[in-house]
């Protein structure tokens, strides 16, 4: 389906994804995402004036990333390793249709006790995620090429985890189906 990655990728080796989403760098090759990071719900509203496409938001600031699923630009609360997200933000986010980014590449960049800290957060996320069913999307997250892994990969890993994989598939077919699907509207209605 899609991945999410922070570089310029070519599509060189087949990872089992039909395209990429660019967030942080200009590409030709994929999809353009437009990456905002923000430490205030000021500083936000000021960036979501000019952004335009799909519309990724960065913050360790849980009242910012509450502020974000509000707004209706957002399309994606990105992962990295400092992003708080609560209860209320979680429930919102099945609300607005706003998804949430899990990404392997959190894992792999940190170690010891911040790495079983992550996995904690992340089971619990997971419990979350799954009583609201809020949309998720398993990504990479890649910010170069040695961070790139498989789909069955990122799928192994985060199912282990308490991941539901077959519903993040869901969440992901429907994402590229607004991306690049014309007649599609939305969920039970389209163009024949």
């Amino acid at each position: 389906m899609i991945d999410f990655i922070r570089f310029d990728y070519d599509n060189s080796i087949d990872l089992g994804f039909q395209k990429y989403v660019v967030f942080g760098e200009i590409t030709k090759k994929n999809i353009q995402g437009c990456l905002i990071y923000a430490e205030t719900t000021k500083e936000l509203r000021e960036k979501l004036r000019k952004a335009k496409g799909l519309v990724g938001v960065i913050s360790c600031k849980e009242e910012v990333n509450k502020y974000a699923v509000m707004r209706k630009k957002v399309d994606i609360l990105l992962d990295f390793p400092e992003r708080r997200l609560d209860y209320v933000t979680v429930k919102l986010a099945k609300e607005k249709d706003v998804m949430i980014e899990i990404a392997l590449s959190n894992l792999l960049s940190v170690k010891g006790i911040k790495r079983a800290m992550l996995v904690k957060e992340l089971r619990t996320l997971f419990k979350v995620i799954k009583k609201f069913d809020t949309p998720f999307i398993l990504t990479s997250g890649a910010k170069d090429f040695y961070q790139l892994r498989q789909k069955k990969q990122i799928h192994e890993v985060f199912e282990y985890l308490g991941a539901d994989v077959k519903r993040s598939d869901y969440w992901a077919e429907r994402l590229y189906r607004r991306l690049f699907d014309e007649k599609y509207i939305m969920d039970g209605l389209e163009i024949l």
